[in-house]
């Protein structure tokens, strides 16, 4: 997920409405701090100080890889070792956001380079590379059933799309799906996380307001976006999907949201912090964990994993 990074530390401020009637009111959502028991910290191996941007579980190999903004490195490791060895080296002036496996693929977001690179994940070949727009800063991806590529950008007013048929052939310009007027664009803290409810509809996150929006693609070419109401979550980053709930990186840490039936609205029923926490952007779900990616400048360069709430 995501690199409209450093972060600035916002509050998340809840308001809860008095109940019309006597009854005893509920309970606002908890903020649950995990077990330190069941809280493990994985070392990408190496110098440090690469920035770690997004952590995806891959459940066929029982690995999660890991991709860092400082020379675009990869890392793949296991969930039973605190060292996670690289996959791909990076290169002086490459850098790597949002990541996704699938298909036997790993396709990158490249960030500041405007481009989305794939790879063939059995030879670690790079098989395609996918020009975005010009200026722009590709933070994240997601990958349907059908194989289409979905990437946001956090300065450009665009949605990418990449089709399978342009993945397999290896080469080609990404299409640019316009998100306004609808979704404000201001500055370089825009869209950054995304995921995909149905092969056609997606949920984003808006890392400067803190909103979620809600993309609804038709398969002649329009699109139709709302936001999703109920919850703000300043600072929001990369998104995972839970079951029927939507984990947030904020920043700070997480935050668990419950998603109404039609995906138009969210409920705010958990936020997780940890002090492994170190400017957390991306989170992935694997075996009953929430894996978090540490953007911090750090030495060792750090995932979290704390136990997913149930």
């Amino acid at each position: 997920m995501a690199s409209t990074k450093p972060l600035l530390a916002l509050a998340v401020t809840l308001l809860i409405g008095a109940p019309a009637c006597a009854a005893t009111p509920p309970a606002p959502p908890t903020i649950a701090p995990p077990s330190a028991a069941a809280i493990a910290v994985y070392n990408l191996d190496g110098a440090g100080r690469l920035k770690p941007t997004d952590v995806e579980w891959h459940a066929e190999s029982r690995t999660f890889f890991v991709s860092t903004y400082n020379q675009g490195a990869l890392y793949q490791g296991g969930l039973d070792d605190p060292l996670t060895p690289a996959f791909l080296r990076g290169q002086p002036g490459q850098t790597a956001d949002g990541i996704r496996v699938a298909g036997g693929r790993i396709y990158v977001a490249a960030g500041t380079e405007a481009q989305i690179r794939v790879y063939d994940l059995a030879t670690r070949q790079r098989t395609g590379t996918f020009a975005t727009g010009s200026g722009g800063h590709v933070i994240d991806l997601e990958v349907t059933g059908p194989g289409d590529v979905y990437a946001t950008d956090a300065i450009l007013p665009m949605l990418w799309h990449l089709t399978p048929d342009q993945v397999a052939a290896g080469s080609g310009t990404a299409q640019g799906i316009p998100v306004t007027p609808e979704i404000p664009i201001h500055g370089d803290f825009n869209l950054t996380g995304i995921v995909a409810l149905t092969d056609h509809r997606l949920i984003v996150s808006h890392h400067a307001d803190g909103l979620l929006y809600r993309i609804d693609l038709a398969d002649g070419g329009g699109r139709t976006i709302v936001p999703v109401t109920g919850t703000s979550v300043p600072l929001a980053a990369g998104l995972a999907l839970d079951g029927n709930r939507l984990v947030v990186a904020d920043g700070k840490g997480l935050s668990v949201l419950t998603l109404g039936d039609d995906a138009g609205s969210s409920t705010l029923i958990e936020q997780i912090r940890d002090p492994s926490f170190h400017d957390t952007v991306a989170v992935t779900v694997a075996d009953g964990r929430y894996l978090v990616a540490n953007y911090a400048t750090q030495t060792p360069d750090t995932v979290s994993s704390v136990p997913a709430i149930r």
